[in-house]
């Protein structure tokens, strides 16, 4: 039995890639879905650290003693 010397890849990039294919769409689709959980994150995140900002603001305020 010989072996065909075109079925065998030859040692460039093109038989180790051979395996590793992914198509755009799915890319495309990952990358939205990652692009709305980053927005969603940020649309959470963003009032309790301003909320945490004010409440410490108060507090700062509330605890100060002031001489008039």
């Amino acid at each position: 039995m010989a072996i065909d010397p075109e079925v065998i890849p030859p040692s460039n990039n093109k038989g180790s890639r051979a395996g590793r294919y992914v198509p755009k769409w799915a890319i495309y689709t990952s990358s939205g879905i990652g692009v709305l959980v980053l927005v969603g994150l940020i649309k959470t995140l963003l009032p309790l650290i301003g909320m945490a900002c004010l409440l410490a603001f108060i507090w700062s305020q509330s605890t100060t003693n002031r001489r008039y």
